[in-house]
């Protein structure tokens, strides 16, 4: 849903030095000292733990310039055209691992819900990898053949180990909570602060039932946030409940019937000189959040929602801009004087350790490699022509400004929740009937969605066997 915004030569200059600071603060890269075996210690102090080592295989990736990138991020280094874990000798080591991990009964070396919660999740997100769309190989290419057959061979195994890892429904209630968590460790602010657009911020009363943040679902059952669950276009990890959340400055009577209003007003007179229907618009100080929440796969194997907090991307509209075909034409550009976005990310190391409940807020400079939704389809760590000099920089995004190449219009119209007016506005892009809904009617919608798709249907086959 992203693109970086275009400045000039000088000012990139300044935000590559900073990126380059704030990315090598956030990855790890694996020193001569560590084998082609070894871990992190992000499950265990061990390094060579099985958990561990199984994780850094899954994970870990060689990049171009000959070193090893361990980044403690949401989604693993996997794209459409990725050929990791598909050629032999990354594939044998990690059905290796896979099998001693069977034979061991590896699910009984840790204890800890919340450790085995995440490692699940982990192995379900390489799964779903698996069962996507493999093409866009760099050279040499792999065979679908190739692709088949390492397929057949690791998918089983792995179905195996992500049913072993499954907790009861009891067991995944239990689990903390980390948004309360971040909120409560006071590493945040509490609202936003318009002095200092940059400072990323986490409400406390975001899930509150009767605060003034709504939580936006569909009154006819579908899904909100609807390209962000495509699990086509090379998007994998789809293991998540989305929940969007929206919040008028004058609370939450106001923004419910806001809401109203957008379903009943007609829409069939379109604004001057565009092509975009007459809608109620925004008032400047519109708050809106996307949450990312994991889900689970409980004994015996059903899905299972969770509040587990994965990501949390968070916009505010400082100025609603009239809408016109200029505004239009250069929201891409002036975005950013409307908008201010941030983004939290969980971090396992955080999470684990307990700080502030695992989430980060990712630098106004920071980039990273896109995975999932959004991404590019070729696989940055085996593109051969790319130097170290070049590596991985040239190859990242920026995480805070990368929402605003879908949500640039003014106000409204970059609500896509409602309408995707970029992609067009018809077909499944036509306006949704939002209506304020619980957390559970949310959530329910998600995994209704999810026990629908291929790859769900698959690995349900396998642990089932």
């Amino acid at each position: 849903m992203f693109q970086l915004l275009r400045v000039r030569s000088f000012a990139v200059c300044l935000v590559a030095v900073g990126a380059c600071v704030c990315f090598f603060g956030s990855v790890r890269l694996a020193t001569a000292a560590d084998n082609a075996t070894a871990g992190s210690s992000v499950y265990h102090a061990d390094p060579q733990h099985l958990w561990n080592r199984l994780h850094a295989a899954l994970f870990d990736r060689v990049g171009p310039d000959g070193k090893t990138y361990r980044p403690d991020r949401i989604e693993p280094l996997l794209w459409p055209g990725t050929k990791h874990l598909l050629e032999d000798r990354f594939r044998d080591r990690v059905l290796a691992l896979l099998e001693e991990f069977l034979k061991q009964k590896g699910e009984t070396l840790i204890e800890d819900p919340l450790k085995r919660a995440v490692l699940q999740r982990d192995l379900w997100l390489v799964f779903n990898w698996l069962e996507g769309e493999h093409s866009n190989f760099q050279p040499p290419e792999l065979t679908p053949q190739k692709v088949s057959a390492s397929r057949h061979q690791l998918r089983r195994p792995l179905a195996a180990v992500i049913g072993r890892l499954a907790l009861s429904p009891d067991q995944i209630e239990r689990l903390p909570d980390n948004f309360a968590a971040a909120v409560a460790s006071g590493e945040f602010a509490k609202s936003y602060d318009p002095t200092k657009p940059d400072q990323a911020y986490l409400p406390p009363e975001l899930f509150a039932a009767d605060g003034p943040w709504v939580c936006v679902g569909r009154s006819d059952g579908g899904i909100v946030a609807r390209l962000h669950l495509r699990d086509d276009n090379g998007n994998s990890f789809t293991n998540s409940t989305f929940l969007v959340f929206l919040r008028l400055p004058d609370g939450r009577a106001a923004t419910l019937d806001y809401l109203q209003r957008l379903r009943d007003e007609p829409r069939d007179q379109n604004v001057a000189n565009t092509t975009l229907p007459k809608l109620p618009q925004f008032p400047k100080g519109t708050e809106v959040a996307l949450v990312r929440r994991a889900l689970l796969i409980a004994a015996p194997h059903t899905l299972t929602p969770t509040a587990l907090t994965e990501s949390i991307q968070l916009r505010v509209y400082r100025e609603v801009p009239e809408l016109t075909p200029q505004s239009l034409k250069g929201g891409g550009n002036n975005v950013r004087s409307w908008q201010s976005s941030f983004e939290f990310r969980l971090r396992r190391s955080r999470l684990f350790a307990g700080q502030a409940g695992g989430l980060h807020a990712a630098y106004p400079t920071q980039l990273d490699f896109k995975t999932g939704f959004g991404n590019k389809f070729r696989d940055p760590f085996d593109d051969s022509l790319r130097s170290s000099e070049t590596f991985p920089l040239a190859r990242q995004e920026s995480v805070t400004g990368v929402c605003f190449a879908c949500h640039s219009y003014p106000g409204v119209y970059s609500f896509n929740s409602f309408r995707n007016f970029r992609g067009g506005g018809g077909g499944d892009n036509g306006p949704a009937p939002l209506a304020a809904m619980s957390l559970a009617e949310v959530n329910q919608a998600a995994i209704k969605w999810k026990l629908d798709r291929p790859n769900w249907s698959s690995l349900r086959r396998l642990l089932a066997e």
